[in-house]
């Protein structure tokens, strides 16, 4: 304490001394020329000049340990953010796309339909993780609450995919799965009612937050679900070809949207939905899938030349359809995302996301290419 306060004098004089200097400077700019540089150097008390000297020596340090801290800068990335970003998102295109094609070539449309399905599995976990993460942020799961949510999923599984897959596997008539089907709905109605109803927190508050999700999931259930299954019944009737086609198409499609919206964007499309999305990416990668619609539908199939007219037509079409209204798609999902504050569905796939965020605009893709070659290919 005796030191503090000795401390405080000592700079009190050193305040009083350099106000007195200040204003003896004119005599003191006298005694420089008659004495020196010398004697123009005020007589300090020792307390002040021990406190200067402390204070020169303690500037010295802090200087000396500034202009190391200055010096120890952090080491520049090897890549800019935008090129990692490329990096990791195209490495894990790549692996994919490897992936795909070593299951097809090992295990043909059987392998693609068991990925079909798995795909369905996954984008329903991710869709209904995001909701109950939103509307039940602190209250756990229960064994009733999963059993319902999975029940809602096989119900609609067994009307959408299995109409195509169980009378084949299963040898069961389709009039059966259909009574099958409504049967189970019937039973998901008793067991959410039921379940509401006996809630401990049952009321109005819960009743609205259950039924948010519940409608949630269910239209999860229709635009995920439902729609993909028709990839099933496309190579069960024209081929695994006219699956592969307009999944790499979309794929084009997006990877030349980022591209283009990388290097070229300026104007936003949708802000408020997709901050990141482009009107010159949009446009861009129209431009490529339909340039690259013909060449990859040759590189795909085999195209007799007395059809190839017709199936350039075809392909073209099909790119038109993956351009334009295929990426709206990636648009719903951005706002379903926002509405339940989540940056993206899941983290399985490095730079895309989750599995809901690589095929939100693939399973709008799946309806038209079946509806489009039952009507029109011949």
């Amino acid at each position: 304490m005796k030191s503090v306060v000795k401390l405080m004098m000592a700079a009190a004089i050193l305040v009083l001394a350099e106000a007195k200097h200040s204003t003896s400077q004119s005599w003191m700019s006298k005694v420089m020329r008659t004495r020196g540089e010398h004697a123009a150097r005020p007589r300090w008390p020792a307390a002040v000049l021990d406190v200067r000297g402390g204070v020169e020596e303690l500037s010295a340090v802090t200087e000396s340990t500034t202009t190391a801290v200055v010096m120890e800068e952090p080491k520049k990335a090897f890549l800019s953010p935008k090129m990692a970003s490329v990096v990791e998102r195209s490495s894990a295109a790549i692996i994919m796309l490897t992936a795909v094609c070593a299951l097809v070539k090992k295990f043909k449309e059987r392998g693609m339909v068991g990925l079909i399905l798995l795909i369905q599995v996954g984008m329903y976990y991710e869709t209904t993780a995001v909701m109950d993460a939103f509307y039940n942020p602190n209250v756990e799961t229960t064994l009733v609450d999963r059993l319902e949510k999975w029940w809602w999923f096989a119900t609609v599984i067994v009307g959408t995919s299995g109409r195509a897959l169980l009378p084949k596997l299963a040898h069961v008539s389709m009039s059966a799965l259909e009574l099958i089907t409504y049967g189970m709905g019937a039973i998901g109605l008793l067991g959410a009612v039921v379940g509401m109803a006996s809630h401990v927190q049952a009321g109005p508050d819960m009743f609205r937050s259950y039924l948010a999700k519940l409608a949630s999931s269910h239209f999860a259930l229709l635009f995920l679900v439902g729609q993909s299954s028709f990839w099933i019944l496309t190579i069960q009737e024209f081929g695994m070809e006219w699956v592969l086609f307009p999944a790499l198409l979309v794929i084009i499609n997006d990877t030349m949207a980022y591209v283009f919206g990388m290097s070229m964007g300026r104007h936003k499309l949708l802000p408020r939905l997709s901050p990141k999305k482009t009107v010159e990416g949009f446009v861009g990668a129209a431009f490529s899938t339909v340039a690259m619609a013909i060449p990859l539908l040759h590189w795909v199939t085999t195209v007799a030349p007395e059809n190839a007219a017709d199936m350039n037509r075809h392909a073209l079409l099909m790119a038109a359809f993956t351009s334009i209204v295929s990426p709206f798609g990636g648009f719903l999902a951005s706002a379903v995302k926002r509405a339940h504050n989540a940056k993206d569905f899941g983290t399985l796939i490095p730079g895309h996301g989750g599995v809901v965020d690589r095929f939100d605009c693939q399973v709008v893709t799946a309806p038209f290419v079946f509806l489009y070659l039952r009507h029109f290919l011949k």
